[in-house]
């Protein structure tokens, strides 16, 4: 991991396409501007992991499941 101290105003690059602008810094918060080409997504991590949780639990249960399942419920 690299670590970069940017003030507000001042900015970094990855490759040739993408910038990271610091907007604003308060004791609490730092707002950061993104710019990117349009075929590369960005998004927040909290985001992104959202999306795989609800994807997981979209799936049809797997044959793993159901026979755990079965198992649980011939114990009862």
């Amino acid at each position: 991991m690299l670590l970069v101290r940017r003030r507000a105003g001042e900015s970094i690059r990855i490759g040739d396409d993408i910038e990271i602008q610091v907007i604003e810094v308060t004791p609490t918060r730092v707002t950061l501007g993104i710019v990117a080409p349009r075929e590369i997504p960005v998004v927040r991590s909290e985001v992104r992991l959202t999306r795989e949780q609800n994807r997981a639990a979209a799936e049809p249960p797997g044959m793993d499941s159901l026979t755990l399942l079965a198992r649980a419920l011939r114990l009862r």
